[in-house]
């Protein structure tokens, strides 16, 4: 059933940053004094919130000037090496126009994430962004979905989760809402279909879900 409120998450599900990631990331790593990760093994730890990353890459004892370092240097080049995932401009404007009311729900900061919407240009479809500096707890706990609900007055069972992870089925379940997963991020197909939701490969794939007039793609 289509959902008047359609909640998305960032990296990997609207935005390709993980290149930007990857080169702050390697930064406060190397300056540290730990061996890079390669670029895979950071797709599959992003989506926790930075300090979760920082503390798997460096260690508890260095958390905090990890987070110091990665800030410093994802300002040189987080809006020139994010891009627009194919399709997602496509998609929000066809939500838009069929009436939706869109939000973003990320465990990226709040600050980056507003200033990255706005740079690719669609910071114009989402009524609410919400990162993990506006509420109490980052997901998959449900305080930045459930701060969304609130401000926007829909309940649980208007609203559709969208994101790329096994982390946001997790988080979609914690607020008691339905998620759609698009095989775009850090996770497999596989490891997406095991969490029982819907997965979908591309996030056109939303339109004809959440479009009552549009056609299934063949």
């Amino acid at each position: 059933m289509p959902h008047p409120l359609i909640i998305f998450d960032l990296d990997g599900t609207l935005v390709d940053s993980y290149q930007a990631i990857q080169e702050s990331l390697a930064f406060a790593m190397s300056t540290l004094g730990f061996t890079p990760w390669p670029l895979e093994e950071t797709k599959r730890r992003v989506g926790r919130g930075l300090e979760t990353l920082l503390q798997e890459a460096v260690g508890a004892s260095h958390v905090a000037e990890g987070v110091r370092l990665f800030r410093s240097h994802y300002p040189t080049v987080y809006l020139e090496k994010s891009f627009l995932l194919p399709g997602v401009e496509e998609t929000l404007s066809a939500l838009r126009e069929a009436g939706k009311i869109l939000a973003v729900a990320t465990n990226k900061p709040s600050d980056f994430s507003r200033d990255l919407l706005r740079h690719l240009g669609v910071a114009r479809h989402f009524a609410l962004v919400l990162g993990p500096l506006d509420v109490p707890r980052p997901k998959p706990h449900p305080d930045m979905i459930h701060a969304i609900l609130a401000t926007l007055d829909f309940s649980a069972d208007q609203a559709l989760y969208v994101g790329d992870m096994v982390l946001d089925s997790e988080s979609a379940a914690a607020a008691g809402m339905e998620a759609v997963l698009v095989s775009s991020g850090g996770n497999t197909i596989e490891e997406l279909t095991a969490t029982g939701r819907r997965v979908i490969p591309d996030i056109r794939g939303l339109i004809p879900l959440e479009v009552t007039h549009a056609r299934p793609a063949s």
